[in-house]
């Protein structure tokens, strides 16, 4: 029964051929189809790296990519370290996965490729989408983080697209509708007076032992109410922003009041944050 609802919780099935999962910070798919080798790839499968990476990693790779068509290549930032393994399939297609890590981990090279090569069978063998998500989100873990009380997404006039807040933060819970408007205000104050010209915006508030962060994109707001700070709750603030806007990019530009299509955003939530 315990096992039963814990597969239905997340969402995923362990094919039998299942290999154990590796830890990473993040990892990303892609797919560069043949007929758009100039340079466009198709964005199949993240989790815990985003977009913009993504595409800042791809435009400094492709040349090397589209070149060798099968390979890998380690990539050290700042911060993190980059792994890229790129396979070609009978189409001529090639695809692409990035693994992010921190850079004083060590890594399982071996494991690594393995995982790679597991996925790219999946797209030998005409797999669904569905299913190579499936394995992918299997075969690597990120880590989630403690430290966030709630997090509420709005639009600018206050109204609530989702929102979530830790079930013993009672008070909060009775008073989001109020706090809502209170970060509709806050948006305004930051937009109307601090300055629209100069693109300044408020992003941070201190209550002590509490901070209120904000991030505004493409007209919707995004408010954290942490207790606790850490490098990894900032990374995901971003990453959540860029997912939303992904996932409902259509809905909101014609959106007429209804947020139930919303609510499934809770996975993804879930998958950064244990609140």
């Amino acid at each position: 029964m315990v096992i039963n609802q814990m597969l239905i919780m997340s969402n995923y099935s362990k094919p039998k051929n299942y290999l154990k999962s590796l830890e990473m910070l993040g990892f990303g798919l892609i797919k560069i189809l043949k007929t758009n080798s100039g340079g466009d790839f198709n964005v199949i499968f993240q989790k815990g790296i985003g977009f913009p990476l993504i595409q800042n990693i791809f435009e400094l790779y492709k040349e090397e990519i589209l070149d060798k068509k099968q390979g890998n290549s380690i990539i050290p930032l700042d911060d993190f370290m980059i792994f890229l393994h790129y396979f070609e399939d009978n189409q001529g297609d090639i695809t692409v996965m990035i693994y992010m890590d921190e850079k004083e981990n060590t890594v399982n090279y071996a494991k690594l490729y393995l995982i790679s090569k597991k996925i790219n069978n999946y797209f030998y063998s005409n797999a669904s989408i569905s299913e190579i998500k499936n394995i992918c989100n299997l075969s690597i873990e990120i880590p989630r983080t403690e430290g966030i009380i709630a997090i509420f997404i709005l639009n600018s006039y206050g109204s609530p697209y989702y929102t979530k807040i830790n079930k013993i933060r009672t008070i909060i819970a009775k008073c989001k509708i109020h706090i809502s408007g209170f970060i509709s205000a806050l948006f305004t104050f930051s937009q109307e007076i601090i300055g629209q010209e100069s693109g300044a915006k408020l992003k941070e508030i201190n209550f002590g032992n509490q901070h209120f962060y904000m991030i505004t994109k493409n007209k919707v707001i995004f408010a954290y109410l942490v207790e606790k700070v850490n490098p990894l709750i900032k990374r995901y603030m971003y990453l959540i922003v860029d997912e939303f806007l992904d996932k409902y990019k259509e809905y909101l530009q014609d959106f007429k009041g209804d947020i139930s299509p919303f609510s499934d955003f809770e996975n993804k939530i879930n998958q950064y944050f244990i609140i």
